[in-house]
């Protein structure tokens, strides 16, 4: 089994994270300057900020590492045997095959 790839680099994750920490900083900064705008968006943006930092630097590598550590087990569920494919259109059957 070859080790899983991810589309993300991590230069793409640094990015995303700076990125996000920046807006947070952004609004904050804003908010005590005493825009009320920067008040109003911080109850939605902040939250969201946190929540894409949580994901791209944690929880999205912690599940595909669960996800391959579960595909290296030796009693992992196999898919079905022929003549089933997953990818077979049902209606292109006829019905002796069945």
């Amino acid at each position: 089994m070859k080790k899983p790839s991810y589309r993300t680099s991590k230069a793409q994750l640094w990015v995303s994270f700076w990125f996000a920490w920046s807006v947070i900083v952004g609004i904050v900064w804003a908010g005590l300057d005493g825009s009320e705008n920067a008040v109003a968006l911080a109850n939605i943006v902040i939250p969201s900020m946190i929540l894409l930092i949580a994901a791209m630097l944690g929880i999205h590598r912690f599940a595909g590492a669960m996800d391959f550590a579960n595909a290296q087990r030796a009693d992992s569920v196999l898919p079905s045997s022929p003549p089933y494919n997953p990818r077979d259109v049902p209606a292109e059957f006829s019905e002796g095959s069945r």
